[in-house]
């Protein structure tokens, strides 16, 4: 008799990710994952020793994925400024607001983690290239006037695209994509070289 295939752990992980994020990093257990995965909790110990051990894998194979996502040849495809707000479109849908709050507590713990914070910096550190690239293409386009440091500059508007996010959470508002919009729209408006109709951007 054959045995049955064995479950990867990036898959455990993948379905671990979707229970936490459900559930909450805090209130998620084995028994939850183990249902998902058709495992039994005593597997899923045996393999990844602890409930914060497990969270902390599954999270770190989300931003391999998303690094993935940002290196993408369909982001590598966006030019100049409405490649910048169509950038800004794919961070929004990658956001999901329902659990945003739980997005930003789990967030939160990763500065516990070596590993983690390495692969949430190199994400941050793709994000800011790939805007510094669309700048440099609006200015080249006279889509945006010249900035002095667009390096720096493309720092401040990945810190303000974070720092969006967060607010977000707080907010009595419908809509991540619209807000992050605004924010942007506030930023760029000292740059810009004629007036721009970013809704249809």
């Amino acid at each position: 008799m054959a045995r049955p295939k064995k479950t990867s752990d990036s898959e455990v992980l993948s379905a671990a990710f979707d229970v936490i994020a459900r559930e909450g990093f805090e209130s998620f257990t084995f028994e939850q994952v183990a249902r998902a995965t058709h495992l039994s909790p005593a597997a899923l110990v045996k393999r990844f020793k602890s409930k914060k051990q497990m969270a902390f894998l599954a999270r770190n194979q989300k931003w391999d994925e998303n690094l993935g996502r940002v290196n993408a040849e369909k982001i590598l495809q966006l030019n100049g400024l409405t490649g910048l707000f169509e950038f800004l479109r794919l961070i929004a849908k990658s956001v999901d607001s329902d659990r945003l709050g739980e997005h930003l507590r789990w967030l939160g713990t990763e500065a516990e983690d070596p590993k983690a914070r390495k692969k949430v910096a190199a994400y941050f550190g793709e994000t800011r290239k790939i805007i510094q690239r669309l700048l440099e293409e609006a200015v080249a386009r006279k889509e945006l006037k010249k900035i002095p440091d667009v390096k720096d500059y493309a720092m401040t508007l990945e810190a303000l695209i974070q720092g969006a996010i967060f607010q977000f959470g707080f907010l009595n508002e419908k809509g991540i994509q619209k807000h992050l919009t605004s924010r942007m729209t506030s930023a760029l408006c000292p740059y810009l070289e004629h007036d721009t109709d970013f809704v249809n951007l």
